[in-house]
Order: structure tokens, then sequence, then C-alpha cells
């Protein structure tokens, strides 16, 4: 545990970074702003959850280009960066007066002005402190979504109701910015080269492929091809279990027990993950969570409602949910080296950030064609299916002297 004693510093603020990032904030208090937004603006749901997927697909463009910056400017700057940016732009979200014009600038703006705050920053920071337990470093910096997705719906939900939805935006913008800033100034280093146990001493040597490399490689197109399609799978199941589970006839204090369960369940994926990474063949890993939540969905479909299967769909979709985020990071590292790691790490994220920003509305979508969630749930077993048989055709890992620099 030599890593650990050397680099708790820097795993600790990329683990506030994460939890208070664009990523973790955006995802687990949208749902809360809903209601209060659109009641007082007379908007749609879709018309709101649009910005949100402005943001997300946006990170086609600003996750491969905070990547290819983190050469020039240095990881620890733009970490920095993206929380002051991050925090500008959620107030700035909450000065609307009803434009929906300004609503979706505003949450363009965001999505550049936090680009910094994404993992691609949190987890590039562990390559150098961690090598024999990169899989379980990765799991603790990942586990601060789960941390966000428990803590996060209390606070804003209290702000709304006490002091409307303007002051949950910049309380949460603000209060996730005098958390992290101090922690992540402080204690978010890269490892010199002259530390002990740097680059070469500790069994690594700084390998790796270039961004142009990788985009050359089939294993790139597979793994950004997986994460879209897992990403997309879970976050519309996230973002669409309410109506599922009120469809199927179960009560909305029930669902809301699910979800908070769900969101401890992810930060225990997460780690466990991390955890088994390191002794097993990733991808044999992901493609065993991801038949939870295929689980998940025929359980859904067929069996009895009630909240104990609630609960057991939550932990099956929870695992995976924690799952994803790691795999994306360590196979990332794994396949392509830690040489030009967040130029690569950019790229393959954008796969991530389109799924997941097109999720919400594609399923809610299939759902009103269909004339319920039955098909859509079917089609999001298929690319499971699809994304394991994808995740088995990674073959091995690279040995490092083909790539060292």
């Amino acid at each position: 545990m030599n890593e650990f004693r050397q680099g708790w510093g820097a795993l600790l603020a990329a683990t506030i970074g994460m939890m208070c990032g664009l990523l973790t904030v955006t995802n687990y208090t949208q749902g809360f702003f809903i209601g209060p937004v659109t009641s007082e603006f007379g908007w749609t749901p879709a018309q709101f959850f649009f910005g949100f997927t402005i943001a997300s697909c946006l990170g086609l463009i600003t996750a491969p280009l905070v990547g290819a910056l983190a050469s020039r400017f240095g990881i620890r700057f733009l970490g920095l960066a993206g929380l002051v940016g991050h925090a500008i732009a959620y107030v700035l979200i909450s000065m609307n007066d009803g434009s929906l014009m300004m609503w979706y600038l505003s949450f363009a703006l965001l999505a550049f002005l936090a680009a910094g705050s994404l993992p691609v920053i949190w987890t590039a920071v562990l390559n150098g402190w961690f090598v024999q337990n990169r899989g379980k470093a990765i799991g603790f910096t990942m586990a601060g979504t789960g941390l966000g997705a428990f803590v996060l719906p209390p606070v804003v939900e209290f702000l709304i109701s006490n002091y409307g939805w303007r002051t949950a935006y910049q309380g949460v913008g603000l209060g996730a910015l005098a958390l992290s800033f101090p922690i992540v100034f402080a204690l978010f280093k890269e490892k010199s080269a002259t530390a002990e146990g740097s680059s070469g001493e500790d069994g690594e040597p700084h390998w790796g492929m270039t961004r142009g490399q990788a985009v050359r490689d089939y294993r790139f197109w597979l793994l950004g091809s997986v994460l879209f399609m897992t990403v997309f799978v879970i976050i519309g199941l996230l973002s669409n279990l309410e109506r599922i589970l009120t469809a199927r006839g179960m009560e909305r204090a029930d669902i809301a027990t699910i979800a908070s369960f769900l969101g401890l369940t992810i930060i225990f994926g997460r780690l466990l993950v991390g955890f088994l990474v390191d002794r097993v063949w990733a991808p044999a890993v992901a493609s065993t969570f991801l038949l939870l939540p295929i689980v998940a969905m025929l359980l859904m479909q067929f069996a009895e409602p009630s909240l104990a299967l609630g609960l057991v769909i939550g932990v099956s979709i929870g695992l995976a949910a924690g799952a994803e985020l790691d795999m994306l990071a360590y196979l990332t590292g794994r396949y392509f080296g830690p040489a030009h790691y967040p130029a690569v790490f950019g790229c393959v994220f954008a796969f991530f950030t389109v799924g997941a920003g097109i999720a919400p509305a594609l399923f809610g979508l299939g759902a009103e064609v269909f004339g319920g969630y039955g098909l859509v749930l079917n089609g999001a077993i298929g690319l499971l299916v699809l994304s394991i048989i994808f995740y088995l055709m990674m073959g091995r890992y690279p040995e490092e002297s083909e790539y060292v620099s």
C-alpha cells in the first residue's frame, strides 16, 4: 500500500473534484429543478431537459479539447479553472427570466466553463501515483459520483423548498466550489519525476499511444462504441426509473427509497470494480456487471411489483452504473497507456457524453411512440448484449515495451 501512502493527497483531491464537478452535480440535481422551473416558466419537461442534452452532447467537443489542453496548461490548472467555471455557470443559469434561448445558451456555456472538472482531469493524476493499485484508485475517485448522488438530492430539495430554485442553483454551484477548491488547490498535484517510485522505478515506464495512434486502433472504436451503448442504457434507465416503476404500479414513496439506495449502491459498485480490475481481465469484469441491468429490465417487465423487487432492481442498475466510468478510465490507461492519457481519454469520453446526453429524451420519446416502456427496455437489453460482445473482443492488454516513448 506504499502507493496509497504517497498518493493519498492527489487521490482525495481527485475524489472531491469528481464529486463537485460538472458530471456529478448536473446528473444528480436536474430532476429536482424540473418541477419548479417548468411551473414558473410554462415550459414542458422536454424543453427543460434539452438544456441538459446540449451540455452533455457538447462533451463531444469539450472532452477532447480539455484533454489536448492538459499537456499545455497542466491538469491542476484545468481542474481548478473547471471548478470555478462550474460555479459561475450555475449562477448564470439561476438568473434566467424565462427565455428558453438563454436557458440553452447557459447550459452550452456550462459545458465549456466547467470542462476542466470532467473525469478526464481527475483520473489523469492517478497514472503517476498508482500502478499496482490503479484500479482501486480509480474506484475511489469515481466513488465521488456516488457521494454526490447521496448528498446532493436532499441538499437541493431543502434549498428549493425553503429558498426557491434560483437560490438552489446558486447554492449548489458556489457550495461545490467552496468545498472543492481549497482541497484541489492544496493536494491535486502530479507526481514529479524525482519522487520516490516514479516513472520507471515502479516497473511502469512512461509509455503509451498518441491520440493519433489510438484513433487508428480498432480497440479505440470498440471501447467508444461499447461505452456509448452502455451509458445510453444506464442513464436512460436512471432518468426514467420513476416513470417506469410508476407505470408498473409502484408507490412514489417506495420509488424514492429505491433511488436513495441506488446512490449508495453506485459507491459500492465503483469500489468493487476498482478492486476486481486490479486482479481480473477488466473486459470480463465489465461483461459480468452488464448482466445485472439485463436482469433488472426483465424484472421490470415481468415480475410482480413490490418494494423488495424495486430494491433488487436498484441494486442491479446501481452496480452497473458504478462500473461504467471506472471501466472508461481504467481501460483507456491499460490499452493506450499513460503517456498521452488526457488526450486519448478526452476523445473516448466524448462517446460517453453523447450517450448520456441523448438517453433521457430518447427513452421518454420511445415510451410515447410505442405506448409504454416494453419495447424500449427490450431494445436496451439488445444493446447491452452487443456491448458484452464488444468488450470480449478487446483482446489482451498491450505490452508496455511496444509503446515506450
